[in-house]
Order: C-alpha cells, then structure tokens, then sequence
C-alpha cells in the first residue's frame, strides 16, 4: 500500500490484515521503492495499491512507472485509488500500468472483491509460469537427447560407410586386381584366337577396378579424416567432374583451419548429396563449391549455371523438400543452421549456414538457436 495519508494507510492496513494479507505500508512513492529494493529476491509481491495523488515526491503515476520498470515487480498488479473519475486521469493511469482503479470513497467490500480478484490472477498467473518453466525444461532435455541421438546416429552412419569402404577395398578390389594379375601373366601364353578376348577382359577388370575405386572414396573418402573439410570438397569437385562431365571447381575463402570431424563429416555429406542433385538435374555445365569459416559461422555455397529449380522450391520453408533437399534441411537445423536457395533460370545458389557453436570440443551444445548468432 501506497499512500500519503497515515489514516487511509492504517485503515487499508487493517481491513486487509484482517483477511489474512501480509501488508508492506509505504507513506511515499520513494519509500514504495525502497521497500521493494529490499525485497528483491526475498519476497515477491501479489499486488500494489497506489494513491493517485500525492503532491509530495513522486506521484501516482511516476511511482507507477518505476514500479513497472523494476525487475521485481514489473508483472505485479498496480490498483489505483482515486477521488478523480475524469478521462485524463484514467488514460495516464492506464499508460503507466496500472491494471485497475478503485475510487474513493470505495466500499470495504468491492475493495475488497478487486484485492481477492488481481490476488488470484496472479496466483494463477504464477502456476502457469510454473508449468511453462517445467515445460521448457522437458522440451530442452528432449532437444538434448535429439541432438545426442543425432550425433550417435552420424558416427553410425559414419562408420558404416568406413566399414562398406574398407570391405570393398580388402576384398572385391583385392580379387579383381589379382584376377587382373592373373589374366595379364596367362596372356603371355595366348595364341591369336584368345586375343581379342583377353584385351576385353583386362579392360573390363580395369573399369571394375577404377569403379570400386570411386565408390570406395565417395562412401568415406580418406581425405575427409586425414586433412579435413577442404580438402574433402576439393576431392568432391574434381571427382564429379570426371564422373558426371559438369566443369566443377572449388574454392576456400580465408582458411578452414581444423573444424570438429562429426560437423566436417554431416557437411561434407550435406555438400555431397547438393553437387549430386546439381549434375542429375540442373542441367549445368559448371558449377562452384565455396567454403568460408567465419569466427561464428560457417558458409557453405553450392552453385551452377544450370535451368534452376522449378517455382516455389527456392524458398526456404521447412516443407519445401523437393530435389532431397528436405534431408539436408533436416540435418542442418539440428546443428541450428538452415538451407537457403536462389534460383533463377541461369542458374542456382544454395548457401548453407551454421554456426560452429554447433559443435565446441567434440559435443553438441545442447541447445543450437537459429537467430541467435549473426555473421558480420
């Protein structure tokens, strides 16, 4: 209770003790302030009447204000008492905060009603913030567990393809070259009718090779482990150049230095599964990798020259996974980074971002924001 008048504090005091109310009495505005100053932290206030007038210090509607400007009770209910029923009063009482007015002279019992309403919001008030908060924290821990399980499931992934990589090396590859042995040592025998046939199988035994040689590299390529990122797409440019016959280059802005191997892994697919669906179906003859590590970020751009996504795919909506775009959206927003593209019909630009808070010393953080990091 706030008011400049000793009778009006100690009749309000005790109607109000009477019903059980704790009272904090306070004859000024700046007294009201420091009370609440030492209330902080201890105690948390479930409503404030406020005289309108006192001509002596700070006002109603000044006191109002501060009070709404204090950590502490910024959300508690501000009843004005007042003789004063003209509109003017009433608009600035409202701009100040207040949440409702009782008029003098007031009847005990509509004081009384008004008290027991705003009390009982804000108990209400409270439980709901209560729930939130537990809410909040369950939906953190389960976007924790999210984010440990997807980091489980790319080291499966991962090294699952290692796994595939080395089987096709030790022992397909391994059969063949030696079949290719065998075959080039029984030519040195051959008669004339066994030409032609010969050169056909050695040739077929080569291109086997040169094939499970690439799908070795494309499934875990040893580059990626043993120098990083970079050189990883380097290799991808080039290799898809051979394979697909789009002119593809790459570029690293400044230097990549040594990012995380589970955040260079999840990109370097993200890229890969991006350059694929550029040589299935843009249509290009070039096309660019760039690659810039920024002090929070990471850039990632994809481009060509090609015909460009049909309309309504280059927005970068959540639902709008055509082209497998959808996976690689999916992926990168649990690592609190998005997918945008711009396409027109000389061609696409695909620009992947996220932040390498994504990843500090081996683990996720616990809770990657999108918004919450800004590139300079």
């Amino acid at each position: 209770m706030v008011d400049d008048d000793p009778d009006s504090l100690r009749l309000l005091g005790h109607l109000l003790s009477q019903q059980g109310y704790r009272i904090h009495a306070a004859e000024s505005g700046e007294r009201a302030l420091e009370i609440v100053d030492m209330m902080s932290g201890e105690l948390r206030l479930d409503l404030v009447l406020l005289d309108f007038l006192m001509p002596n210090g700070l006002n109603g509607i000044e006191t109002c204000r501060r009070l709404k400007a204090h950590p502490a009770t910024r959300d508690t209910p501000v009843i004005f008492l007042t003789g004063k029923h003209d509109v003017s009063t009433t608009v600035d009482a409202f701009e100040a905060g207040c949440a409702d007015f009782i008029h003098k002279p007031f009847d005990n019992r509509l004081l009384l009603a008004r008290v027991r309403a705003h009390a009982q919001l804000g108990l209400l008030s409270r439980h709901l913030e209560l729930i939130l908060s537990e809410r909040t924290r369950d939906l953190q821990d389960a976007n924790a567990a999210l984010h440990r399980l997807t980091r489980e499931i790319s080291h499966i992934e991962e090294r699952e393809r290692e796994r595939l990589a080395g089987d096709l090396h030790d022992s397909p590859m391994q059969k063949l070259a030696l079949a290719q042995a065998q075959i080039v040592s029984a030519a040195r025998h051959r008669d004339e009718e066994s030409d032609q046939q010969l050169e056909i199988g050695v040739e077929l035994m080569r291109e086997a090779l040169q094939e499970l040689r690439s799908l070795q590299f494309e499934l875990s390529p040893p580059v990626l482990r043993q120098e990083g990122l970079a050189s990883a797409l380097r290799w991808l440019a080039s290799h898809c150049t051979q394979r697909f016959g789009v002119n593809l280059s790459f570029f690293e802005l400044g230097t990549s230095g040594n990012l995380e191997p589970d955040l260079a892994a999840i990109l370097f697919r993200c890229v890969r599964e991006l350059v694929h669906n550029l040589a299935k179906h843009a249509g290009a003859s070039t096309g660019r990798i760039e690659l810039q590590v920024l002090f929070n970020e990471i850039r990632l751009t994809v481009s060509d020259d090609g015909k460009g996504f049909p309309n309504g795919v280059q927005a970068s909506g959540d639902n709008l996974g055509g082209y497998g775009l959808f996976s690689v959206r999916e992926r990168l927003s649990l690592l609190g980074g998005s997918l945008s593209v711009v396409s027109k019909e000389t061609g696409s630009s695909l620009l992947i971002r996220v932040p390498r808070q994504a990843v500090i010393g081996g683990c996720f953080l616990e809770n990657p924001k999108p918004g919450s990091w800004a590139a300079p």
